[in-house]
């Protein structure tokens, strides 16, 4: 059934604009595969810092169309402590592994193939970025990586000095 959901959510229609996260929503410690085959969660492999992670999926053509932003995003804000973090949902390692192969993703890959994490977070559209706080609290929701959502994460680096 998840998987029809995901589907046709991918078919029709994807996340709505920028939203604040609810107040003091804080990102579940379900533990996932990271796409080398490690256990961690979410929350550990943040481990104190800003966050962006963007729930995606192979078949996405709006998760590819932010692909471009988010490495950019890297790129850019990672020497202020943002980690970038993508987390695939609803396909099995291999298909993600195969994807991955081809492409050229620098940032580290999650899997959530049983929507462990998407179910936890609520989510049920694609693409979804989250913003993560320091404290591990979930501070907005958005479908694209836009200004409004570019503002939130720069509100919560380290300034430069």
């Amino acid at each position: 059934m998840h998987r029809f959901i995901w589907l046709t959510l991918g078919l029709f229609g994807c996340a709505s604009a920028s939203s604040p996260a609810p107040r003091a929503v804080t990102l579940p410690a379900v533990e996932l595969s990271r796409s080398d085959g490690h256990a961690e969660s979410l929350k550990a492999a943040l481990g104190g810092s800003v966050a962006v992670i963007d729930l995606w999926a192979t078949w996405c053509t709006a998760c590819e169309q932010e692909r471009p932003k988010l490495e950019r995003l890297h790129a850019a804000y990672r020497a202020r402590g943002l980690r970038v973090i993508g987390l695939n949902v609803g396909e099995t390692p291999s298909v993600v592994s195969a994807y991955l192969a081809e492409s050229r993703i620098s940032y580290p890959i999650f899997l959530d193939p049983d929507f462990r994490m998407a179910d936890a977070l609520g989510e049920k559209r694609l693409p979804t970025i989250l913003v993560v706080d320091r404290d591990g609290r979930i501070v907005q929701r958005s479908s694209t990586l836009d200004a409004e959502t570019l503002a939130t994460i720069k509100s919560h680096l380290t300034p430069t000095p």
